[in-house]
């Protein structure tokens, strides 16, 4: 009797095994979720930067990165994370800063090398240049969509590079990417 009420059981485990291995070959381990596929953020923000030349020249609120140079360059540079470990595609780059300054100016640039050979290229260029005083759009917004190349792979490293020109009425508070990952 204990026979007869257990016929199903070998049935049962056959089906599941069945399941189980069709489910894994029609799986396709390249294909991306939905809610990873759309544009993502990256915000390195002023207290993530630190000074290259002139270590005594500014001051880093946290919020807010200010040179104290007098009509000299001070660069700083922070290093760019992005969550993913794979190809990610840099889609456009928007720096928040203050500049209030007709001397003066602040260059960014967003740099991805390649330690295996010691190279490094610039993917995108932004420059406050020479603007005036304007209380209403001031802090800004400065926006370099021409990013190129535009690709990171696993084996590049980015950074970015920040040159103030001078020291009065110039205010880093951050840089934002916008990306996706593959090509």
């Amino acid at each position: 009797m204990k026979s007869g009420k257990s016929w199903w059981m070998p049935v049962l485990l056959g089906v599941l095994l069945m399941a189980i291995l069709v489910g894994a070959a029609g799986a396709r381990p390249n294909e991306r979720a939905q809610a990873a596929s759309g544009t993502r953020q990256l915000i390195v923000s002023a207290a993530d930067f630190y000074p290259i030349n002139n270590t005594y020249a500014f001051y880093n609120y946290g919020s807010s990165l200010t040179s104290s140079a007098n009509m000299s360059y001070v660069n700083f540079t922070a290093p760019v994370q992005f969550p993913a470990a794979y190809y990610v595609t840099v889609e456009k780059v928007q720096l928040f800063a203050y500049d209030n300054n007709t001397t003066g100016q602040i260059k960014m640039w967003l740099y991805r090398t390649k330690p295996s050979v010691g190279t490094l290229l610039a993917m995108a260029y932004i420059d406050t240049g020479w603007t005036f005083a304007d209380p209403v759009n001031n802090p800004r917004t400065w926006t370099d969509t021409s990013i190129s190349p535009n690709v990171k792979n696993p084996a590049n490293g980015t950074y970015l590079w920040v040159q103030f020109s001078d020291n009065t009425n110039l205010d880093l508070y951050g840089v934002r990417i916008f990306y996706h990952t593959g090509r």
